[in-house]
């Protein structure tokens, strides 16, 4: 499996971020630090089996999160917001510089109560049968 990262970011300038991630990098807004590991390793899996529905890892990840098909959807659900959201690094990749470049600072996760958690899982492991 690709390897991957998750760090929890404050983000300030939800404009300035977006015109800069895409591909192997990507924030999202989520309720929980857990719910976007588990949407990230079905992203991934996903490519591997060759079932994705995006074209790239950081849209499957949105689309996995949403448990939407529509990347529109997905985004407006858990795309980049002002305030706490999770970077995610596919593959080898360094996070200081990224963090610099794209001006976040690292912040506190928030974790999910396991009752919370389940339908979020649920929901993002919709997308492969939808």
């Amino acid at each position: 499996m690709k390897r991957f990262e998750v760090i929890p970011v404050e983000v300030e300038n939800v404009d300035e971020v977006i015109s800069q991630i895409g591909g192997d990098i990507q924030i999202v807004s989520a309720p929980c630090y857990e719910t976007v590991v588990y949407a990230a390793i079905l992203a991934i899996r996903a490519f591997e089996r060759g079932t994705n529905h995006a074209k790239t890892l950081g849209g499957e990840l949105l689309l996995r999160l949403s448990g939407k098909l529509q990347i529109r959807d997905a985004i407006n659900e858990n795309g980049v917001k002002r305030g706490l959201n999770y970077l995610v690094l596919f593959g080898e990749k360094d996070p200081e510089p990224i963090l610099r470049e794209l001006g976040l600072r690292k912040t506190e996760a928030v974790h999910c109560d396991p009752e919370e958690l389940k339908p979020l899982m649920e929901r993002s492991a919709l997308v492969e049968v939808l």
